[in-house]
């Protein structure tokens, strides 16, 4: 998403240049009789139509927002092109009046309420904007001269300062009541010596879809001795058997166990297919009140062959263990800054990879402090595996599905055809695809349940991800990547998806390099 600091911004610039366009082809059906003009009207409002919609889509606003502006939008230039219409019929005298009439209703249009409104932007209450700043030049005396400004402080703590910059982010708190004061406080912000950037410290929630139920679950035999796998059709087609016979055949030695960091809404540490995987580093992380992390990290390590619940992808004791950090409260939200805060601590606190079934809408020109995240994980040599999001629409639009440097998962069905959710990866340069529908898995106090999602599949890849990393750790991710997608299978809509990850085969690569 856009903060705003300039009205031409050239997404901004689409969006009022369709409206404009919109408008004037509006105005020429009214007073068009010619078959030329018609013609013109066509040519004027379709591409109007085209730049508004790009504009708008460019800010990647929720849907439910997308839709309260295009009504609104077209509502208002119809009544304006009609009055301008009036207007040249009726003659010179009145059109002042109805050219008043015409700008009041462009002025309600841009500042009450829409488009460019404080709740549109969807933003952490109490620390709106990072800032990164430069500590020797910018002083914040003179950051509280601006108007709007309630609170500085540091926002990331990175314990090898030598190798980022987020230790030079700040979080700021705001006190503005509407759309123009805050668009003007930005202005004043970004001018003050020493800045060197500003982004929105945006609010994301957990968006799942519904699951269908699977009438034949019962009727597959187990795949393993935990009394659910059978109902566990993931696992059939990620072929655990082949992946188990493959790491027992071969006789391996891991020499470090790794740690799969689930960065999430906590993890049940007690549950019982869980425990036996699970390294605490976080103690505040360690109960899960929502129940989404726990789930992710019985997809990631339930404990496999302990005659209880499920099985996962960790086959053996020796290959890694998983930990939490929580990044989403109680109720599933989180920002931009707990998400960037928990890459850090899982890195520095030894992380091999981090999972991260979350995001939401987020521009890719607008995300320079996650990939700042990115790169200090990558420097440490821990790996981030991303959810791609459930919209249905173009991953491009996510965060932090969207940042350079991170694999990036998509969703399919038992038929590998793309979840009817997913959103699709076809702009992304490293993706894969991963079972994400009707996924059975941990749940608090020793439950287990179905859920579907982008966010399920995401804790299959980082299993696998881990592994490889575990057996090879000189690889980095887009060395990873390519091994994934070099042994995947193709699915029903492989552009969309990325490759189906094949473990087994992935296991069978890395050996034959190593």
């Amino acid at each position: 998403m856009t903060l705003g600091f300039n009205i031409l911004n050239y997404h901004n610039m689409f969006y009022h240049a369709g409206l404009l366009l919109i408008q004037l082809g509006l105005f020429l059906s009214f007073v068009g009789k010619r078959k030329s003009t018609r013609i013109i009207f066509w040519i004027v409002s379709l591409s109007g139509i085209a730049f508004h919609l790009y504009g708008l889509v460019l800010d990647t606003f929720s849907l439910i927002d997308q839709l309260f502006f295009i009504s609104r939008d077209f509502l208002t230039i119809s009544i304006s092109s009609f009055l301008l219409y009036l207007a040249y019929k009726w003659g010179k005298f009145v059109f002042p009046a109805f050219l008043f009439l015409v700008l009041s209703i462009l002025f309600i249009h841009f500042y009450f309420p829409g488009k460019h409104s404080l709740k549109a932007l969807h933003l952490d209450k109490n620390a709106e904007i990072l800032l990164w700043v430069n500590g020797k030049k910018f002083n914040n005396n003179q950051a509280f001269k601006v108007k709007g400004i309630s609170k500085i402080t540091p926002a990331f703590q990175p314990k090898a300062k030598n190798i980022t910059e987020l230790d030079e982010y700040l979080k700021v708190d705001i006190k503005v009541n509407s759309y123009a004061e805050w668009r003007e406080m930005l202005k004043q912000l970004r001018n003050l010596y020493g800045v060197k950037y500003l982004e929105a410290n945006v609010l994301y929630s957990l968006n799942l879809p519904d699951n269908n139920n699977n009438d034949n679950a019962d009727k597959f035999p187990l795949i393993t001795g935990d009394p659910l796998s059978g109902n566990q059709w993931a696992l059939r087609k990620l072929d655990i058997l082949g992946l188990k016979e493959r790491l027992i055949s071969k006789k391996i030695n891991v020499q470090k166990k790794g740690l799969l960091a689930i960065l999430d809404t906590g993890i049940d540490k007690n549950h019982e297919d869980i425990a036996g995987h699970f390294k605490s580093v976080s103690e505040g992380s360690d109960a899960d009140p929502k129940g989404h992390g726990t789930h992710c990290a019985g997809i990631a390590s339930a404990v496999t062959g302990n005659q209880k619940g499920i099985a996962s992808l960790n086959v053996t004791d020796a290959l890694f263990d998983i930990t939490s950090i929580r990044v989403l409260n109680a109720a599933g939200y989180g920002t931009k800054e707990s998400i960037v805060d928990g890459i850090i601590e899982a890195t520095d606190k030894g992380a091999t990879v981090i999972s991260l079934s979350l995001g939401g809408p987020g521009n890719p020109l607008h995300q320079r402090v996650y990939k700042k995240a990115v790169a200090y994980a990558a420097a440490k040599g821990t790996v981030i595996v991303v959810a791609a999001g459930n919209s249905n629409r173009n991953a491009r639009e996510f965060s932090p599905a969207n940042v350079k440097g991170v694999i990036t998962v998509s969703a399919v069905d038992e038929n590998l055809s793309k979840a009817s959710f997913s959103n699709k990866v076809m702009d992304i340069k490293m993706a894969v695809s991963a079972p994400g529908v009707n996924i059975l898995s941990t749940l608090p106090d020793n439950n287990y349940g179905l859920l579907s999602g982008t966010s399920m599949a995401t804790p299959y890849t980082a299993s696998i991800v881990t592994i490889l990393k575990v057996l090879n750790p000189s690889l980095n991710t887009k060395e990873i990547f390519t091994i994934l997608e070099r042994t995947g299978l193709e699915t029903r809509n492989t552009k969309e998806t990325g490759k189906f990850i094949q473990p087994a085969k992935a296991l069978e690569n890395i050996l034959k390099i190593k």
